[in-house]
C-alpha cells in the first residue's frame, strides 16, 4: 500500500463512529447530614441544570441525612429551615458535587446533648478597678466581681476549658491584664469551682503584639482575639475601637500555656465606603507574632433583574467577579418578617459556567413537598444583602481551622423595589 493511502486510512479510522469512547465518569453521591433537631424540614437537589428532585431524610449513626447523585461536575441544594416566631429560610447553594456537603452540620458544638449545667464560683485578686469575664466551652459566659459570686450557664456535659481574663477599666479604655486558663473541668451541675485567683500562680500575663490595619478607611477598624482548644472556643480580648490607628497591640496567649492544636483567632472589622457596608478580615495562628491585616474592597452591589413573578417571585443577582472574594457569594432576601430566600455560589461553580456569578432563585414550586409560602411573592418592597467570602479557609457553617488560615469578606444591604 502507497504512503498516502495509509495516510488516508488511517484519517478515515480515527474519524470513524466505531471509535471506542472513555466511558462517561461514575455517579458521585452527595451526603448531606445534620444532628437530630436541626435537619431541615424540606431538602431537593439539582443535577447539572436537571430538574430539582426532593431528597428524603434516612437515619444513620444517629443524623439525619440526605443523599443525592451527580452525574455533572456541578449542582445545587435548597433547603428550608423555620425559625422563631414561624419565619422560615430558604437556602440554595450551586456548587461542585463536592461542596454541597458544606451545608451540612454536625459540629459538637451545636449538636451536643440538650443537657447543660451551671457551675458557681468566685474571682479573687481582682481591684475595684477591675472585672474578671469568665467563659466556658462555647457559650457559656458571665461577668464577676470580687467578692461576689458568679454562675457560668449553658455548660454542655464532658471536660470543658475554663477561661477567664481580668479587665482593668481606666478611664473609657479596657486592657487586659491577667488570664487564667482552666484546662478540662468536668463538674457536676451545681458544683462550686475552685476560686480563680488573679494574685496566685494559676494567673499569668497575655501576650501582646502587633497587628497593622491596612485598607480601612477613615472609618477605622475594631479588632479582637479569640481561643479554640478542644473545650473552648470564644473570643477573650478586649474589644479595640475603631478610630485608633492602624498600628495596635493584640492581646493573645502565650505559646507557653498552648497546647498542641490550640489556636488562636485575630478578626479586624469595619465599615465600607458604601452605606450599610461591612468589611473584615481574620488570621488564625498558634504562636504569637506581629501581623499585616487587610481588609477588602466593599461589595459592589449586584445587577438585579426579575426573572418571574407567578407562581413565585424569582430573581436574578448579577455580581461582577472580585477575585479577593474567590470562595463563595451570596445575596439574601426577606420579604416582610414571615420569609428569608438566600442563593449562593462558590468560585467552583462559577468557573464551571464561564465565570459569571449569576445567582438565580429557582422556580421551586412543583417540587414535591415544596409549599409555596416559602418562596418569595410579588411586592413592592424586599430588603437584600449581598456578601462575599475569600481565603483559604474552607467553607460551611464550621469549617474545620489551621495555622495560618485566613478568611476575608465583606457585606453590604440596601431595599430593592422588583
Amino acid at each position: 500500500m502507497k504512503p498516502l493511502a495509509i495516510l488516508l486510512l488511517a484519517v478515515l479510522t480515527a474519524c470513524s463512529d466505531n471509535i471506542m469512547s472513555a466511558p462517561p465518569p461514575p455517579p458521585t453521591t452527595v451526603s448531606v447530614a445534620y444532628c437530630t433537631g436541626l435537619e431541615p424540614m424540606w431538602v431537593a437537589f439539582q443535577d447539572g441544570d436537571g430538574a430539582w428532585t426532593r431528597a428524603l431524610p434516612t437515619v444513620s449513626n444517629g443524623k439525619v441525612v440526605f443523599q443525592s447523585g451527580f452525574a455533572s461536575d456541578r449542582g445545587g441544594i435548597a433547603t428550608v429551615f423555620r425559625a422563631g416566631s414561624g419565619i422560615t429560610f430558604l437556602g440554595v447553594l450551586y456548587g461542585a458535587p463536592e461542596e454541597l456537603g458544606t451545608v451540612s452540620d454536625t459540629s459538637p458544638r451545636f449538636c451536643g446533648p440538650p443537657i447543660v449545667k451551671s457551675l458557681v464560683g468566685s474571682v479573687a485578686g481582682v481591684d475595684s478597678n477591675e472585672f474578671v469575664i469568665v467563659r466556658a466551652g462555647s457559650d457559656a459566659q458571665t461577668l464577676a466581681h470580687a467578692g461576689h459570686e458568679f454562675l457560668l450557664n449553658v455548660l454542655p456535659p464532658g471536660p470543658q476549658d475554663i477561661l477567664a481574663t481580668r479587665v482593668a477599666r481606666i478611664g473609657a479604655i479596657d486592657t487586659l491584664t491577667k488570664i487564667i486558663l482552666r484546662r478540662g473541668v468536668d463538674l457536676p451541675d451545681g458544683a462550686t469551682l475552685p476560686v480563680l485567683d488573679f494574685s496566685s500562680p494559676e494567673a499569668f500575663e497575655p501576650a501582646v503584639a502587633s497587628v497593622s490595619l491596612s485598607g480601612i478607611g477613615t472609618g477605622g477598624a475594631a479588632i479582637s482575639t479569640r481561643l479554640i482548644t478542644s473545650g473552648f472556643n470564644g473570643t477573650f480580648g478586649v474589644v479595640t475601637g475603631q478610630d485608633i490607628g492602624t498600628m495596635r497591640p493584640y492581646f493573645a496567649i502565650p505559646e507557653a500555656r498552648l497546647l498542641p492544636g490550640d489556636l488562636q483567632v485575630l478578626f479586624a472589622s469595619g465599615h465600607g465606603a458604601s452605606p450599610n457596608s461591612v468589611r473584615s478580615a481574620t488570621r488564625f495562628f498558634h504562636a504569637v507574632q506581629d501581623f499585616t491585616i487587610g481588609l477588602g474592597a466593599d461589595v459592589v452591589p449586584p445587577t438585579f433583574s426579575t426573572i418571574a413573578t407567578a407562581p413565585s417571585l424569582r430573581l436574578r443577582a448579577r455580581f461582577v467577579n472580585q477575585t479577593e472574594y474567590g470562595r463563595r457569594t451570596s445575596v439574601s432576601y426577606q420579604e416582610d418578617s414571615t420569609r428569608l430566600v438566600s442563593v449562593s455560589m462558590t468560585q467552583d461553580y462559577a468557573l464551571r459556567v464561564g465565570g459569571i456569578y449569576d445567582l438565580v432563585i429557582p422556580e421551586l414550586v412543583g417540587v414535591a413537598g415544596f409549599d409555596r409560602a416559602w418562596a418569595l411573592s410579588a411586592t413592592n418592597s424586599l430588603r437584600w444583602s449581598a456578601a462575599r467570602v475569600g481565603g483559604t479557609l474552607g467553607l460551611g457553617i464550621d469549617p474545620a481551622p489551621f495555622d495560618g488560615a485566613t478568611q476575608r469578606g465583606a457585606c453590604i444591604s440596601d431595599v430593592l423595589t422588583p
